[in-house]
């Protein structure tokens, strides 16, 4: 998990001194693609969109959209691997939108 609001996080201290809250946009690894392309196809609430700007959550897979450009080396060199999703919190009660991800992340075969 990416998170810069969590303490073990590398920015989190440069995000503490920058920003009144943890913020909404998240990122984390998947194992590969496939994974991905199963959990993404099992998430019900959220949006697939490269947009991180809605009111709903927002689902991004940045291999595909964001960064379908860059050389698939480039990317991973950025740290942009092929498991790599990233969600826009939205407005969802999170009790709904924990329920969705959790199991997507199991009908995807990955542990939540």
């Amino acid at each position: 998990m990416y998170y810069p609001g969590l303490e073990e996080h590398p920015g989190y201290e440069i995000h503490r001194r920058q920003a009144a809250g943890g913020g909404a946009v998240l990122a984390f690894e998947l194992p590969d693609r496939e994974k991905v392309f199963c959990f993404m196809r099992a998430v019900k609430l959220s949006l697939k969109a490269v947009s991180l700007g809605g009111v709903e959550s927002i689902l991004s897979y940045p291999a595909t959209m964001s960064h379908a450009a860059v050389p698939p080396e480039e990317r991973r060199r950025l740290g942009i691997g092929d498991g790599l999703v990233r969600l826009s919190v939205g407005l969802e009660a999170p009790e709904d939108l924990q329920e969705d991800l959790e199991r997507a992340l199991q009908q995807a075969g990955v542990e939540g």
